[in-house]
């Protein structure tokens, strides 16, 4: 019994927008603390600390660059301004 060629292209495409969703990330960007100063990136933890070393830290992570924006502006943390990971 073998599937027709339409139903096995039908399957390939769902398995593949699957895999798609599954690696977008939640949170796509951060308000950060990075060498004293706030800032808004998109890369996750582990690449922020492969760039930055010990002087970044996340402050909250947004799945929308607009948000983290408000959010960092709305509390006084908007980019430049100094900051502190302690």
């Amino acid at each position: 019994m073998s599937m027709q060629p339409h139903t096995r292209l039908l399957l390939l495409a769902a398995i593949t927008l699957l895999g798609v969703i599954a690696a977008s990330p939640a949170s796509a960007y951060a308000v950060i603390c990075r060498s004293g100063q706030y800032d808004i990136d998109s890369r996750d933890d582990a690449q922020l600390r492969i760039a930055f070393g010990t002087s970044v830290c996340t402050m909250r992570r947004f799945s929308y660059r607009m948000d983290a924006q408000i959010f960092a502006s709305n509390n006084n943390m908007t980019p430049g301004r100094p900051c502190s990971c302690r």
